[in-house]
């Protein structure tokens, strides 16, 4: 593995709690598949102050490529952590790649979280049940962020599917929603977003956090609770799910994703 080197790539934010959740992540799976896995980020993440990432700048995918570069590193393995093919893996990481990589240098991809395997869905339901949710009285609120890809969005409307299947739930029972989504009708496949929602829940709302790591959106007063506080009818109740990135079988799935580039 000395020519090869593992990056677990997100897509990086201004937050410092979503880097330490990314290297908590990196560090889980470097102990479950025996060999060193790199945190990098695609953007934003090299901006976050150095002294709230315990003096360890975070790294981006293009430093990251000419570090490899320098270091002689031969192979690169990105294990995205990505619920499903946004431009971050199908465009810019090609891109940036292309723009940074030594000649002899090749890159391998792993596959995105959602998958056949369930495992996705699973996590969900678990961080579903660590709520007050009670399947007579709860409405839940499957949200992501909203994406312009409807791949992406897909994954979204699949994972309602699994977990009303897997837990005996109707449409009213369960929605899927985007926190929010770009302008034209081109990408009103992210309706109905989570304000709009809200207003469908007769007395509870679960907000099943489809996010993975804390940040602007999915922390403590970030966007998605803030939305719930000016938009949930007078009366209504509701809570944030745990996020995915905190569950403990997320290493093992980015592990499982590994294991199967080499089968």
């Amino acid at each position: 593995m000395q020519s090869t080197r593992i990056l677990l790539v997100d897509n990086g934010s201004l937050e410092a709690a979503t880097t330490l959740g990314l290297r908590h992540l990196s560090q889980e799976v470097t102990r479950i598949i025996g060999h060193e896995v790199h945190p990098v980020s695609v953007l934003h993440s090299q901006k976050v102050a150095p002294e709230l990432l315990a003096n360890k700048p975070a790294q981006i995918f293009s430093e990251a490529i000419l570090q490899a570069g320098r270091d002689g590193i031969k192979k690169i393995i990105i294990l995205p952590l990505f619920m499903g093919p946004s431009l971050a893996i199908t465009e810019f990481i090609p891109a940036q790649f292309t723009l940074h990589a030594t000649k002899d240098m090749q890159m391998v991809v792993a596959d995105t979280l959602f998958g056949a395997d369930g495992e996705l869905c699973d996590i969900l339901i678990d961080n579903l049940k660590a709520t007050s949710w009670q399947k007579d009285k709860s409405t839940v609120l499957l949200c992501d962020h909203g994406t312009p890809i409807i791949e992406v969005n897909l994954v979204r409307n699949l994972l309602a599917e699994e977990i009303r299947k897997k837990l005996g739930l109707n449409s009213h029972q369960l929605m899927a929603c985007s926190m929010e989504r770009r302008e034209g009708d081109q990408y009103a496949f992210n309706e109905p977003l989570l304000e709009s929602a809200l207003s469908k829940v007769s007395a509870h709302a679960i907000v099943l956090m489809q996010f993975l790591l804390p940040g602007r959106h999915a922390g403590t007063g970030g966007d998605v609770a803030e939305i719930c506080e000016k938009h949930a009818p007078t009366g209504i109740s509701w809570e944030l799910s745990p996020l995915i990135g905190t569950h403990p079988n997320l290493p093992r799935l980015l592990a499982r994703r590994y294991s199967e580039l080499k089968a």
